[in-house]
């Protein structure tokens, strides 16, 4: 099969020669970096080197996708007004001002259209570029914030949360303006005819929001902008990054594919309770294991993995989020070949 075709079988939960591998954003960056022989600066600006960056990404670590997104969560914002600054080094822009401070600018904040900014539209035309050139082999992903993070960026995360005690219409308003822009970016995706779009949603967690504010800002926003994006042919993955998710609102929302990354103790669990309904994408620590760890700790994590979903469909495997820049590539090519079944682990003892 190829990386594509597994892919796509993981979603249509149908059975493949092994699960697929997703790579998302842009980790590894310095391996990936020098080996296209570009700057992020020069990513950041020219839709032709994005694409070359994110394509070679696909080919140093062979994973079944390539995803047009940064893995800074400005862009959208910036669309919207946040000011951004670049840091010295190659790296993410950095935030320097946010659009709004309060709600009583809200008159400020419209609806865009991505390909309209200079920023914005740099990834979206890289997705068009990939899917024209490798789409057939690769499954080529979109991606973007989810609205509450969206918002969070435009106006101050703080800002956000107690503006939904204190003004929960006027969040409501901000929220259907920045959706607006998502639906015109979903239009554009599936125009380009790219199937997939990743929807960064770390800010679903208890830790920071009630479950009623959850329920009414964060999935309930999600939840129009998924239907957007259906409504186009889009799937959907949903990715929560946040150290303590809020998984309970995600049962029975158009959800195509769920990316988290359980506890070992509670992952066959979570498992069980999302495999029925929708294809199931499981993360792998990225920060410590991915990071620090050896080939062969990253095999038997990825063994574990496995061996708690079995031996049905639907399943994927990503890291838990963005690889650090200094990711050992060993450790990268240890993830592939784990759930490949090539990589031969040594006894214990």
């Amino acid at each position: 099969m190829t990386p594509r075709e597994r892919f796509d079988a993981a979603f249509d939960r149908a059975p493949a020669d092994r699960p697929p591998i997703m790579y998302q954003h842009l980790g590894a960056a310095r391996t990936v970096l020098r080996a296209a022989g570009l700057t992020m600066r020069e990513g950041y600006h020219d839709p032709e080197k994005f694409a070359r960056i994110c394509t070679m990404a696909q080919r140093i670590t062979g994973f079944d996708n390539v995803m047009a997104g940064w893995g800074d969560i400005l862009v959208e914002a910036h669309a919207h007004g946040t000011l951004w600054r670049w840091p010295e080094k190659d790296y993410y822009p950095r935030s320097d001002g946010y659009a709004i401070g309060s709600l009583a600018q809200l008159d400020q904040v419209r609806s865009v259209d991505p390909m309209d900014d200079p920023y914005w539209s740099v990834p979206l035309r890289a997705a068009g570029l990939m899917q024209e050139r490798i789409g057939e082999e690769v499954a080529v992903l979109g991606c973007i914030t989810g609205p509450m993070m969206m918002g969070g960026e435009v106006m101050g995360y703080e800002a956000l949360l107690m503006a939904t005690w204190a003004e929960p219409d006027l969040v409501e308003e901000l929220m259907g303006r920045l959706l607006g822009s998502s639906a015109a970016y979903g239009e554009h995706l599936a125009r380009m005819g790219v199937g997939y779009v990743f929807i960064e949603d770390g800010t679903c967690s208890a830790d920071v929001n009630s479950i009623e504010g959850l329920q009414r800002f964060d999935l309930g926003m999600l939840s129009r902008m998924l239907s957007a994006f259906r409504s186009q042919g889009l799937r959907s993955i949903v990715h929560n990054c946040a150290n303590n998710p809020y998984l309970d609102g995600y049962p029975g929302m158009e959800i195509d594919a769920l990316h988290f990354t359980p506890k070992a103790e509670e992952r066959k669990g979570l498992y069980d309770r999302f495999r029925k309904e929708m294809t199931v994408i499981g993360g792998i620590d990225q920060t410590v294991l991915l990071f620090k760890g050896s080939p062969e700790e990253v095999a038997r994590e990825v063994q574990g993995m496995l061996a708690d979903w079995g031996d049905g469909p639907g399943y994927m495997v990503a890291p838990g989020c963005e690889m650090p820049f200094k990711t050992p590539m060993e450790n990268i090519i240890a993830l592939r070949e784990a759930v490949a079944g090539v990589r031969p682990l040594p006894r214990d003892g």
